[in-house]
């Protein structure tokens, strides 16, 4: 049963590895009638002051766009909406062959994989009234694989929805958020930090499937966790210029196939005073998942990560922070971050897996990062450090008879080097390398099948228009 419910809890944290990532929308460009660099720091997805009020504010600001206006009605002339994509080539430096988990027909990152497009969304969103708006991302398509996973994935349909209800209430924006995401997270209903904290908003957005060498994994220790899973509820939520909360009530079902009610709970604090440090735009928060939500079929990209319905535990804590900021004339972003989700039971004994963590000791994971606009609003040169203990015990034994070492925890460290480069404003470049160490790449670990390497190299071309 413990083997079955460990499985459940690696099949889905997989699954929203796969998951496309949100950018910035272009859709939001029409309707304030302002450039992306408006809103993003550095380039999208990043968030600067203007942007995190924008979405403050429930997506309702509009520009010099035209309007309906009525009793009751306020909405933009036309449909804002966007296409967002990536064409992507990514190389893992795992073994090939039988066992590397392929077969004549199969195959994956360790062989070099190539997806035009990785991924291509439509956006659509903006102002439905005076004090609501929203955000939907529709998937069109997809390269064909999914990486690592060696199957077929149509990554077709809905992956994210919130629609924003939010009122000034004595200087500060107050509303209820219901929301729904096939593979970001309760985070999602409302995020304005770019610390990883929710995927969308970190400034390298490379993800690797089965395993833990992608860019955003190194960056942020919220993703390392794999807290980026379906979930859907209500959110309540409060910000100014000054702070921002979130308390959201939800359940990891969506779609086609999910049941299970809004049992877990969220909760996220931020202080974002802006003139904490002269001359950067700083901010401190706290994260808390806590509860236990039922699963049922989780569809991620396509995919139906479980079928069987099982109870699994959400609990997992997170502090972050970030400065933005010029050094020397050039834009800097630094992140900073460390998680922690407490272990799930051992084998045999009474207790629901953790979705976060499906060890037996604890998982943690320290990490910083930042990123120097070398040449301003085109070129950066990225940085990103881990230091992990992946709550999975040390392989040891034999590759022929692999070993797990009783009551061990194996560590998980990674540093990443990245570049981007901005061909047009919407159109960008990007190269990461990250290199992992650690027990989880021994030469026992690596001598098993499906192994992904200890390192990963990836070519992005991402587009908005």
């Amino acid at each position: 049963m413990q083997f079955k419910k460990t499985l459940l809890a690696t099949a889905l944290m997989s699954a929203a590895a796969w998951a496309p990532s949100a950018h910035a929308i272009p859709a939001f460009a029409r309707q304030v009638g302002m450039a992306c660099s408006a809103c993003h720091y550095q380039h999208f997805p990043a968030l600067n002051g203007f942007g995190r009020s924008f979405k403050q504010n429930g997506y309702t600001m509009v520009g010099a766009q035209e309007k309906i206006e009525a009793e009751g009605l306020s909405i933009p002339a036309v449909l804002n909406a966007a296409l967002v994509g990536y064409a992507q080539y990514q190389k893992t430096n795992g073994p090939v062959g039988a066992i590397g988990g392929q077969t004549s027909s199969t195959k994956n990152t360790n062989n070099g994989q190539v997806q035009i497009p990785q991924q291509v969304s439509l956006f659509l969103g903006g102002r439905v009234g005076e004090h609501t708006g929203f955000e939907a991302e529709v998937s069109l398509a997809n390269g064909g694989t999914v990486p690592n996973a060696g199957a077929t994935a149509t990554n077709s349909g809905l992956i994210r929805l919130k629609v924003p209800f939010v009122y000034d209430v004595g200087g500060v924006n107050v509303g209820a958020i219901p929301f729904s995401t096939n593979g970001l997270g309760p985070a999602d209903s409302f995020e304005v930090l770019n610390t990883g904290s929710v995927a969308v908003h970190a400034f390298n957005q490379t993800l690797v499937a089965g395993g833990t060498t992608g860019g955003m994994q190194v960056i942020s220790a919220q993703q390392y966790l794999g807290t980026a899973t379906a979930a859907s509820g209500v959110a309540f939520v409060a910000s100014n210029d000054q702070f921002f909360a979130n308390f959201a009530k939800w359940g990891a079902n969506t779609g086609a196939g999910g049941s299970g009610g809004p049992t877990s709970n969220y909760l996220r604090a931020a202080w974002t005073p802006g003139d904490l440090i002269p001359g950067f735009d700083a901010a401190v928060g706290v994260q808390f998942w806590k509860g236990t939500t039922t699963t049922s079929a989780i569809v991620a990209n396509g995919v139906v990560a479980a079928t069987p319905a099982a109870n699994v535990d959400t609990k997992a804590t997170a502090i972050d922070a970030q400065l933005l900021g010029d050094v020397s004339g050039m834009p800097l972003t630094f992140v900073f971050s460390y998680a922690v989700a407490p272990a799930s039971p051992a084998a045999g004994t009474v207790g629901n897996v953790n979705l976060y963590n499906a060890g037996t000791q604890r998982k943690k994971s320290f990490n910083i990062a930042a990123e120097l606009g070398v040449i301003p609003n085109k070129a950066t040169l990225q940085l990103g450090i881990r230091r992990a203990s992946s709550g999975a015990p040390v392989q040891g034994g034999t590759i022929a008879a692999p070993v797990a070492i009783a009551n061990s925890n194996a560590t998980d460290n990674a540093i990443m080097f990245g570049a981007t480069y901005n061909i047009a404003l919407n159109v960008r470049a990007e190269l990461t390398f990250t290199k992992g160490s650690g027990d989880v790449y021994n030469s026992v670990a690596a001598g098993q099948a499906a192994y992904m390497g200890d390192r990963m190299t990836t070519v992005d071309l991402a587009f908005g228009f």
